[in-house]
């Protein structure tokens, strides 16, 4: 019996995914109390290589150690409070366990390309056979129809697809000089969220489950509403506008005193631009060239120039309290490292974590984005699964395996904790297919 009071207590959750998009929407439910369970292979990982060098940045003190694949930072990153399963599910032993845990489950969540769960035999139609009230979730990168949807993707692609990289950058590059980003993954691991935990609603009023597709790319897309409106009524069609913006202004990221500091900001009002003026030198409140939206746009270089001058002189958390206290949107730019851990405001909310696992030590790690009224007081991080760890648990315990059948699976490897040769490089099977 179960005490915990997160919502999702009691949902069991099967995840085949890797990266960030699938691991993140299972991630998200677990925060939310399900009990996930992250289907993997030991013929074919998605935990980085099997031979990393010595000092590579990707692991705890830049120290892969003897079990890389446990230590992995992008791994670890986005999979806490799971369970690990390793199976084959190429062979007929390994799709049967699935499909006796499938039967004892409510979601299953892939984020491999769309013919992925065909081939296993493991479809929507097949397993729904099994289990009529399953919530069984695609989300390929361009969802599970139309001419795309047997492309690879991966959230660089998918970005680009969407016509976000086409909008990112300052206009006076050229595209070549835009980052690569996977911001697609994370919002389809949210939408993947909200239309999983919908999709129990529905069951819990009408008994049935149903199959969920979910289009990466499109998913993304709805976060560009007004570039493809703008698109549509501007003749001239619309343009990078690096960190500004046509209702803004100023709006930008700013230098501030010491090394590689930063203050962001954006002004949305008369009212606004007065009070930073002020702050800034009185004499600016007054200048004519300033004195609207239309005008500071026209004179954005030059007001550039201005705020960068006093910036430069005061710390970044300076500047953003002076504007927060005066109702402007201003926030230190932090790195992702030193700064947002020693961030005041998440550190007060208790955002990290100490987390101490026994394969890559103690760390802060980030914690739950929802919280709960009814469950603040229970644990809410634990470390991501090492491979194949609950493999014992998940067979013997929910499905009755008994002890001499789950050590006949790891002599046929369909279960096991140690990837197999080649599994890092697109499969096992692939690796004996090439010599």
């Amino acid at each position: 019996m179960t005490t915990s009071n997160l919502p999702l207590t009691g949902i069991r959750v099967l995840e085949l995914s890797e990266i960030w998009a699938g691991p993140y929407c299972g991630c998200l439910l677990g925060d939310m109390g399900a009990e996930v369970i992250k289907v993997e292979s030991i013929q074919r990982i998605a935990r980085g290589p099997l031979n990393p060098p010595e000092g590579a940045a990707q692991y705890p003190d830049a120290h892969p150690s003897d079990e890389p694949w446990n230590r992995f930072a992008i791994f670890n990153a986005t999979n806490r409070n799971k369970k690990g399963l390793t199976l084959d599910l190429k062979t007929a032993n390994g799709r049967e366990a699935f499909k006796k845990l499938a039967a004892v489950s409510d979601i299953i969540l892939c984020n491999y390309a769309r013919s992925v769960m065909e081939n296993f035999q493991l479809s929507y139609e097949e397993i729904h056979e099994i289990n009529p009230a399953i919530i069984y979730m695609l989300m390929p990168g361009y969802g599970s129809t139309g001419p795309y949807k047997d492309y690879r993707s991966m959230g660089m692609a998918v970005d680009a697809v969407s016509g976000h990289t086409f909008q990112r950058g300052y206009p006076e590059l050229e595209q070549s000089s835009n980052s690569v980003v996977h911001h697609p993954d994370a919002v389809a691991a949210i939408n993947g969220t909200f239309a999983l935990t919908t999709a129990l609603i529905q069951r819990e009023n009408t008994g049935k489950g149903q199959l969920i597709d979910l289009s990466q790319a499109e998913s993304f897309m709805t976060h560009m509403g007004n570039m493809y409106l703008e698109e549509q009524i501007n003749e001239s069609g619309i343009k990078r506008k690096g960190n500004r913006n046509t209702e803004y202004a100023p709006q930008g990221v700013y230098k501030c005193l010491g090394d590689d500091k930063w203050i962001s900001m954006s002004i949305l009002t008369d009212q606004q631009w007065n009070l930073l003026a002020e702050l800034i030198d009185p004499n600016l409140v007054n200048n004519e060239k300033y004195d609207n939206k239309t005008k500071r746009l026209d004179n954005h270089d030059e007001l550039d120039i201005i705020i960068a001058n006093w910036t430069s002189k005061l710390d970044n958390y300076d500047v953003m309290n002076q504007l927060q206290a005066i109702g402007i949107p201003a926030g230190a730019v932090l790195n992702c490292g030193p700064d947002t851990y020693d961030d005041p405001h998440l550190n007060a909310r208790e955002f990290f974590q100490i987390i101490e696992d026994p394969n890559t030590g103690i760390y802060p790690l980030s914690g739950p984005v929802i919280r709960f009224q009814n469950s603040s007081d229970e644990i809410i991080h634990n470390p991501a699964p090492s491979l194949g760890e609950h493999n014992e648990y998940i067979l013997k315990d929910i499905l009755g395996y008994s002890d001499i059948e789950i050590k006949e699976m790891e002599e046929l490897e369909i279960i096991g904790t140690t990837p197999l040769l080649g599994s890092d490089m697109g499969g096992s099977r692939r690796l004996e297919s090439e010599k």
